[in-house]
């Protein structure tokens, strides 16, 4: 009797374990649905077959696939008449052509070399002070013996590829012929600091009258010494700074004391000097939360951690549906999320990770939910911190600065290129205008797409 009482207990156990896991993974799929991604049992997952495009798919994936463009043939196309001279299949030399062809696109770059320019300026002599003069050519940079591409180049592989000095003379010596010391590269990255500062400061300007300006921050080094590099950006533009401080005075230098917009930032402490509107990262607390899931014991995960995941979920859901509701619903729906917010604010916990969490978003309350008041702000600061992120890489790869005056240049080149990306101009073609506008004393163009 004992050993079947024993068995019905376990048997009860297991029910009861069951009866839970059951629950959780409802719950699970739940937020699954929330997020507006489809849970698909691995044993349900369909395969395509092997003479399909994709060996293999999921069922949550909608978005289209990315394929290359087929070239067409135009004025520039290099043609190649090729011709068989034996059969491939037996080795015949006797081949009887039958009038057809078949046609294969392949595009390519062309040789790399290096052109020489010469400059052959006229002397004229003034009728009116018989002094002489003679002109200037198009993109000629006087006194100095590598043209403008060159040297764009020079700042393009530093500040974008993340390639050192080295490597860039390297490359230009193989692949296009072109003789460059690292002392060279050194001064033609100079002359793109030079040419690239006032854009970046007109950039500034812009940035600081902007709707919202995401801001974002990462290590770097200068000379071995640990400094930090800056990013402040909105969908158009992009800026980088790299100072040895960390603190609000280095945004107060970039943004000045205010902002008529809203500041896009995570919860660091610095970004709290700014006296403007804020949004703090939603993403950013939301990865802070699943992380602690994981490491805290289910309890606080249930009671305190999910429920503000989910609400989290749902305010960015509604963000979204923001143009889908009339004007009183979505003002109902956004009363009853502060509400739900509100009301988690008071709940008590004994473990010191939870009481941090509400801690912060009782200090950041007003700054957590202005994007659902504001169409044109977004819920998170990812553009921010995508646009650093190649900042972190080439740091990682030691691409650092061994002066002071060299990571300004790094950051005055890197911003002009990144704008030019958003933008969908090429920093080529933008830099040569800018290079043209600075030797006719002309203002510069800023890299901004105005159609």
């Amino acid at each position: 009797m004992d050993d079947r009482e024993h068995l019905l207990r376990r048997i009860a156990a297991q029910d009861k374990l069951i009866a839970e896991l059951t629950a959780r993974i409802a719950e699970l799929e739940e937020q699954l649905r929330r997020r507006g991604k489809v849970y698909t049992p691995k044993a349900n997952r369909t395969r395509k077959s092997k003479d399909g495009p994709d060996r293999r798919t999921w069922q949550h994936r909608v978005h289209p696939g990315v394929f290359r463009p087929e070239p067409v043939p135009d004025e520039h196309t290099l043609d190649h008449d090729v011709h068989a001279e034996h059969c491939p299949h037996c080795g015949g030399a006797a081949l009887t052509p039958t009038g057809e062809v078949e046609e294969h696109l392949v595009e390519d770059i062309p040789a790399p070399r290096v052109e020489l320019h010469r400059y052959r300026r006229h002397v004229y002599r003034c009728a009116r002070c018989q002094q002489t003069c003679t002109g200037q050519g198009d993109l000629e940079l006087p006194g100095a013996h590598v043209g403008p591409r060159a040297r764009l180049f020079v700042g393009y592989a530093r500040s974008y590829l993340g390639l050192s000095l080295e490597k860039t003379c390297t490359w230009l010596r193989d692949w296009c012929g072109l003789s460059l010391s690292r002392a060279g590269a050194l001064g033609h990255l100079r002359w793109g600091s030079s040419l690239c500062a006032p854009v970046v400061e007109r950039l500034l300007e812009l940035l600081r009258q902007a709707a919202f300006v995401h801001a974002d921050e990462t290590g770097w080094r200068i000379n071995g010494k640990n400094v930090w590099a800056w990013c402040f950006c909105n969908p158009q533009i992009a800026v980088f700074l790299i100072d040895e401080h960390r603190s609000a005075a280095v945004l107060k230098q970039a943004l000045g004391d205010t902002l008529p917009g809203v500041l896009v930032s995570d919860f660091y402490a610095a970004y709290n000097q700014l006296a403007c509107r804020k949004q703090r990262c939603l993403a950013h607390l939301l990865r802070e939360l699943h992380d602690l899931t994981e490491e805290l014991p289910a309890v606080y995960g249930t009671r305190h951690l999910r429920p503000l995941i989910v609400l989290f979920q749902d305010a960015i859901a509604l963000g979204k549906q923001r143009g889908q509701l009339s004007a009183r619903r979505y003002a109902r729906a956004v009363a009853d999320i502060r509400r739900r917010f509100r009301d988690r604010l008071w709940r008590q916990t004994n473990n010191d990770d939870c009481e941090r969490i509400y801690g912060r978003l009782s200090k950041y309350q007003d700054e957590l939910f202005t994007f659902l008041d504001d169409p044109q702000v977004p819920a998170d600061n990812n553009p921010g911190e995508r646009d650093i992120r190649s900042v972190a890489a080439t740091r990682g790869d030691g691409g650092v600065n061994r002066t002071a005056w060299g990571a300004t240049a790094f950051a005055r080149l890197k911003s002009v290129v990144r704008t030019c990306q958003k933008n969908g101009r090429s920093f080529l073609d933008y830099g040569l205008a800018l290079a043209r506008a600075t030797l006719t004393d002309l203002p510069p163009p800023l890299p901004l797409n105005t159609g």
